[in-house]
């Protein structure tokens, strides 16, 4: 029998183990594959596509909004070759003959054939015009409204009717989670009337973040003469200055692949387990062919060589299986990321960098994990191949024990005996079974954490149902009898919720570089919200100037429990208060919770409140929405004006 035949022997013999051994490989494999190769297509196919829209080197969010004149000056600023304003509104909609209207997006530009930056691309019909609307392609979910749709949109008092005569996407990754609706500027001024830009974004001959970063502090500079707050957009950290070559999101994207990465390994080292004591096995089962092989005159080098055949073999096997596998799991994952992010795939390929990586996996870390069973088979000499004990020829203390044990069936103690005769081979077993228990408690674990972050710890703090902005303040009283007269309302709050900045007071006067953020007036008694605190206390009832801050807020500026701080709104009204809790709430990072009295009587704003929170006796999704409906349409009659969405996007929060 050659050398070869040996091998192929082995493999075919015993094919259960063969298949189980290359399919732990193989797992392995695929999922280096899949993380490896699907995170250089979704990075390559972000590039490719942020370079495509030309994004911006600044990118800001303005308060109150840019005039023409104010983007002329902006121009002019050392740094800034192009400067483009972009407006942005939310709406109501409804399909004419319709009668339910739902919550959308407006944006506008002023030309689109001349579109500068972060550019919107045409997908069909015609670019919108005088009043004409295009519609965005939704990435997640399903779309409403369709090209050749006659829709009305709502903003305010204002209703206009308008053709949808183009579909139109975002050049570049920018997930789209409902409808956008898309106008000029002339139109987008007759549906809200509102001729100014909310957004500005700007850009220099080419990008050098020294140069960008002094460019921004002149902006600021300019902001701080006329009174304007900006913040950056920049998704997830909203960085002002944003290099054109980093992808957007590459943050979370590359911790995204860094736990799948995290479970690939892990997979991987179960496999060299695995394989470790498949090796240990077939030595120990074959003992006698090594002592007949040295007995006739083979030395260590070939005896071990045809062991190291027989691993190549489960390594090319493996290879085989999970470089395909590999490759369309990869495009899979960058098909599914495409989608999500709204982008487009502009090459299929394979990633080389995977299949090698794949392939160095299948070959080498089957013979790392062979290694020490093939030095313990050199090892071993003629005499004790032959001999009828194997490798471990002395009885150990386990089986002397095992020997002395009475009234036990012998298949129950030859049971104990071998799974711990050969303690080594135990110790593997265990680990790779805790390392498999790890894997399927992490991913549990996050999951379950996940939907309890934005499920039940979501539903605990924000104990209501329906909540409503209003789009301009009205007196608590009115609201809430309006609210209470519902039906299905168990209890009512009206809110004091407000945009502002904030500053530690030892600061005199606003700068640019404030933290924005969302003062909360609260009913000093309410039950609808229970936050969870996570230092200090919560708010009492005697308190007046006491604040309660959002832990990214605390973190991001440094502050802590016992800092006084100046709140100014965007009258440049302000509002001194102190610390006395941190709190943690998944549906904003940017509340500070202020007795509403306070806010009211130092903002000139007494008895006025902007906000509703419903709670129901309703329990399902459905009849809650009902309930949303019902107060809104109840409100409008009385003569008050419901925003498109609320605080927190949505008008229902929690079940």
């Amino acid at each position: 029998m050659t050398l070869l035949s040996k091998v192929w022997f082995d493999l075919w013999q015993d094919k259960s183990r063969t298949f189980q051994v290359v399919l732990v490989i193989a797992l392995g494999a695929i999922g280096i594959g899949l993380v490896i190769g699907g995170r250089n297509l979704v990075a390559d196919s972000v590039a490719t596509g942020s370079l495509a829209a030309e994004p911006p080197h600044i990118k800001l969010s303005v308060s109150p909004p840019l005039t023409d004149e104010q983007l002329d000056r902006i121009a002019r600023i050392e740094g800034v070759a192009e400067v483009e304003g972009i407006q942005n509104a939310p709406v109501e909609w409804r399909l004419a003959g319709t009668e339910e209207w739902q919550t959308g997006l407006l944006k506008a530009r002023e030309d689109y054939l001349n579109q500068k930056m972060s550019l919107d691309g045409l997908v069909s019909g015609e670019w919108p015009g005088r009043n004409t609307l295009g519609i965005g392609q939704v990435s997640v979910g399903e779309s409403g409204v369709f090209e050749g749709d006659i829709v009305e949109l709502r903003f305010g008092d204002s209703e206009r009717t308008l053709e949808v005569v183009a579909t139109m996407d975002p050049i570049g990754p920018e997930p789209v989670f409902g409808e956008t609706f898309y106008a000029n500027s002339d139109t987008f001024a007759k549906i809200t009337g509102i001729d100014t830009y909310n957004l500005v974004q700007t850009r220099d001959v080419e990008f050098d973040q020294a140069r960008a970063e002094a460019t921004d502090l002149l902006i600021q500079d300019y902001f701080e003469e006329i009174n304007v707050d900006s913040v950056g957009v920049s998704f997830p950290f909203q960085d002002r200055v944003v290099p054109p070559d980093v992808p957007p999101a590459e943050a979370i994207l590359n911790a995204l692949f860094l736990l799948l990465g995290v479970l690939g390994f892990i997979v991987v080292i179960l496999g060299i387990f695995l394989v470790y004591n498949s090796i240990s096995a077939i030595v120990s089962q074959q003992v006698d062919q090594i002592g007949v092989m040295k007995a006739i005159g083979a030395n260590s080098w070939q005896v071990v060589s045809g062991y190291l055949l027989l691993v190549l073999g489960y390594g090319m096997l493996a290879a085989i299986i999970s470089i395909p596998i590999g490759a369309v799991a990869a495009l899979g994952l960058q098909s599914f990321f495409a989608t999500f992010l709204n982008m487009e795939i502009f090459e299929i390929r394979v990633d080389t960098t995977a299949v090698y990586v794949q392939v160095a996996i299948s070959l080498v870390a089957p013979f790392i994990a062979a290694l020490f069973p093939l030095l313990a088979g050199m090892r071993i000499t003629v005499r004790e191949a032959i001999s009828t004990y194997g490798l471990s020829g002395s009885a150990s203390t386990l089986d002397r024990l095992i020997a002395n044990v009475r009234n036990v069936p012998y298949t129950i103690l030859l049971t104990i005996g071998n799974a711990f005769r050969n303690r080594r081979r135990v110790i593997i077993i265990e680990v790779a079974l805790v390392m498999a228990g790890a894997i399927f408690m992490m991913v549990v674990g996050v999951n379950d954490a996940t939907k309890f972050t934005f499920g039940n710890k979501l539903a605990g703090i924000h104990n209501y149902q329906v909540t409503l902005s209003l789009e301009d303040t009205e007196r608590s009283q009115k609201v809430e009898t309006i609210a209470q007269g519902i039906e299905g309302a168990a209890a009512v709050d009206s809110w004091l919720i407000l945009p502002a900045s904030a500053r530690l007071a030892t600061q005199e006067e606003r700068e640019v570089t404030d933290a924005r953020i969302t003062v909360f007036g609260q009913p000093q008694e309410t039950t609808l919200y229970r936050p969870e605190i996570q230092e200090g206390r919560w708010l009492l009832p005697e308190d007046t100037h006491a604040a309660v801050v959002s832990k990214q807020i605390t973190d991001e500026k440094g502050w802590g429990l016992g800092d006084k701080i100046t709140i100014e709104n965007e009258a440049e009204r302000e509002l001194n208060v102190q610390i006395v809790g941190i709190l943690f709430d998944p549906a904003t990072n940017t509340s500070i919770h202020i007795p509403i009295e306070t806010v009211q009587r130092d903002w000139r704003l007494t008895g006025l409140v902007n906000t509703l929170w419903l709670q129901t006796t309703l329990t399902d999704a459905e009849s809650q929405a009902v309930v949303a409906e019902s107060l809104e349409a109840t409100l409008e009659a009385r003569g008050i004006s419901v925003a498109p969405s609320s605080t927190f996007g949505e008008k229902t929060i929690a079940g």
